[in-house]
């Protein structure tokens, strides 16, 4: 059974580790955490938030309507806008495609999959390493919108 990651958290709500480790034994209660691993390749990160992406109903359809079924681009797309050292010239139409649905809150999927998008790094990173990592593809989405207003 798949969990999707939820992006609306309560103010009053704590991570289930927090809750279980009152309920149970020491030993079990410490292998409780959060799923954060900052030591992720970028294609392991990219894998989990392909995972994330597959496992969200509408963001799913979509993806699959604009990679046309091929999800092994679609995978191929999230590694190369994770990837830091990516930069924006030269990017597929796929990759411009999926960096505008995240970093666009125009129409019904820019505003479901950007929140969802961030609810997943911060969920897979933490709060300083997805921050850089937003910064990151927000940074991307806006020198590639750069170049279409003012191609050279």
């Amino acid at each position: 059974m798949t969990i999707p990651v939820r992006p609306d958290i309560q103010e009053n709500s704590q991570p289930a580790s927090s809750v279980l480790s009152r309920m149970l034994p020491t030993p079990i209660a410490a292998s409780l955490k959060p799923e954060v691993d900052t030591a992720l390749s970028i294609a392991d990160l990219a894998f989990r938030v392909f995972a994330a992406f597959r496992a969200h109903s509408h963001i799913s359809n979509v993806l699959t309507h604009i990679s046309r079924s091929n999800w092994k681009h679609v995978e191929g797309a999230l590694n190369v806008i994770l990837d830091p050292a990516t930069t924006s010239d030269g990017l597929p139409p796929l990759t411009r495609n999926i960096l505008d649905l995240m970093c666009a809150d125009r129409g019904i999927t820019g505003r479901i999959l950007k929140p969802y998008f961030h609810a997943v790094l911060h969920r897979l990173l933490g709060p300083t390493e997805a921050r850089q990592m937003i910064g990151h593809v927000e940074a991307l989405h806006a020198d590639l919108a750069r170049m279409i207003e003012q191609p050279m």
